[in-house]
């Protein structure tokens, strides 16, 4: 979207006005949800005169507006650099309302890939996630190690996982999946999770069918390695 003069000036004032704010705050600030895409629009437009001045050959009118487009990104990396040095830290803890309320959907979609990433380091330190691994070819996964054969209990308390084991040797209580498109936060009792598109994930096996009954996720069969 192209912008006059008049609604390039207001969108350079709204920026120094927001990092202000947001500097003096502790607290991130509700930014308008098109804020973004207004600063995008305010440098498109800047550019573009630049050019028809440069065509024009009129090289004063061309520093000028170029000028303006360096002040502008200047004024935009100060706000991201104080806004988003909040988000990052704030995306350690539980996301709640009044927070996400604050954000723009450009924000809130970050925020929660960067609280997914990490809950998933957090649940890897202590041994609640298997390790991340890249498959070699998209229809299989390949497990780090194979998996040890079922032996049969010598008592009841066998039966019983230890703490520390991988989610991969639980059994049938865990389902390997591969999720199609990024999912909405979906409250369970064991955690919240943050699915995405081609995320490849070991869920309880009641979670499992659920996605996968409404077409947002697939089982992933692991190959035969014996």
């Amino acid at each position: 979207m192209t912008l006059d003069p008049t609604q390039i000036d207001k969108v350079a004032s709204d920026l120094r006005s927001f990092f202000r704010a947001e500097f003096r705050s502790k607290k991130i600030k509700k930014l308008d949800p098109a804020f973004y895409k207004n600063v995008t629009s305010a440098l498109d437009s800047l550019n573009e005169e630049a050019e028809k001045s440069l065509k024009a050959q009129d090289i004063t009118s061309y520093m000028d507006l170029k000028k303006r487009v360096s002040d502008l990104e200047k004024d935009f990396k100060a706000l991201f650099q104080r806004r988003f040095e909040k988000i990052a830290t704030l995306s350690i803890y539980p996301l709640d309302s009044e927070l996400m309320n604050t954000l723009t959907p450009e924000e809130k979609e970050f925020i929660v890939r960067l609280h997914n990433m990490m809950q998933d380091q957090q649940n890897l330190l202590i041994n609640k996630l298997p390790a991340p691994q890249e498959p070699k070819e998209e229809a299989q996964v390949k497990p780090e190690k194979p998996l040890a054969p079922a032996k049969e209990p010598e008592s009841e308390e066998e039966e019983e996982p230890a703490l520390e084991e991988p989610l991969e040797q639980k059994g049938s209580e865990y389902a390997l999946v591969r999720i199609f498109g990024d999912q909405p936060p979906i409250a369970q009792p064991d955690r919240d999770y943050y699915l995405h598109d081609n995320d490849l994930v070991y869920l309880p096996e009641p979670f499992a069918d659920i996605l996968i009954n409404r077409k947002a996720a697939q089982r992933v069969s692991l190959p035969d390695i014996s």
